[in-house]
């Protein structure tokens, strides 16, 4: 973890650092960075739960799945987790929120569907397993600059396309701002491709740590293997994937082109080598 962590460090010091060149306020960068993280900090569960239209259960609605939750976390000594079903079809579950002691398990109706009980719960463990190792908070702090950069470029761009007439109206000082707005979004989709770099490589070593420790958890890494041969059958990856717009821990990833690097969890064949070797 300690390289991603390092370059993440170094690509977002040297966005504040640009900021403070540019004669922007160093008060007014520093509370614009602690706004991030506390926005990132407190709305990522509530915007996960949106964007997979996930409810919340409880142990009346659903025991069996609580029961499996119980014994995993007693098992793992860490606080258990509330649990929310996702009417999706695909079949995914992902872990949202703060801490230990403050997360979420989404599961989505498709992951049920497809999986065995056992599966199932070598999934769940393997959520656990990212909250034991505090992937949620690792990751929701991690990529806060990246994702609030991505926004940022992305919103330059839309006022840029949809409202020229904006930066014409004022000439040549409109168009001054205007080109100044371009470049600032260019800049920061820049740094926000660089950042998120070693957050996917991040990602990947944190995906392999909570196999190995579902698999050490249950002592049947076959279970997990399992699981996540079905869920990668081609019907069954997600279309998207719900990281692109909050730090959330999936077991697989949506559908993506671009490359290895860029890769939120490693390849299938790699993770179940690894489970069964």
């Amino acid at each position: 973890m300690l390289i991603p962590m390092a370059l993440l460090v170094a690509i977002y010091s040297a966005v504040l650092a640009g900021l403070v060149l540019i004669d922007v306020p160093v008060l007014y960068v520093a509370l614009g960075a602690v706004l991030v993280l506390l926005v990132q900090w407190w709305s990522t569960e509530a915007m996960a739960r949106r964007m997979t239209r996930a409810r919340y259960v409880t142990a009346e609605q659903e025991p069996e799945l609580h029961a499996v939750l119980d014994r995993l976390c007693a098992l793992s000594d860490v606080a258990k987790p509330r649990l929310a079903i996702s009417p999706s079809p695909a079949p995914n579950a992902y872990t949202v929120g703060r801490s230990r002691r403050s997360s979420t398990i989404i599961v989505t109706e498709g992951l049920r569907a497809r999986l065995e009980p056992g599966e199932l719960t070598a999934v769940l463990a393997h959520e656990i397993a990212h909250i034991r190792h505090k992937d949620v908070a690792v990751m929701t702090l991690a990529s806060s600059f990246a994702i609030a950069l991505a926004a940022f470029a992305k919103g330059t761009g839309r006022v840029a396309v949809e409202a020229p007439g904006l930066f014409l109206e004022e000439f040549p000082f409109g168009l001054f701002i205007g080109l100044a707005m371009l470049a600032g979004g260019a800049a920061a989709g820049l740094a926000s491709f660089l950042a998120h770099l070693p957050l996917r490589w991040l990602s990947r070593s944190r995906e392999l740590a909570a196999d190995r420790a579902a698999a050490d958890l249950l002592g049947q890494p076959g279970l997990l293997a399992s699981a996540l041969l079905k869920v990668h059958e081609e019907d069954g990856i997600p279309l998207t994937d719900l990281r692109r717009g909050v730090p959330a821990l999936g077991l697989v990833a949506g559908r993506t082109k671009k490359g290895r690097l860029m890769a939120t969890h490693p390849h299938v064949h790699v993770r179940v080598r690894r489970l069964m070797g």
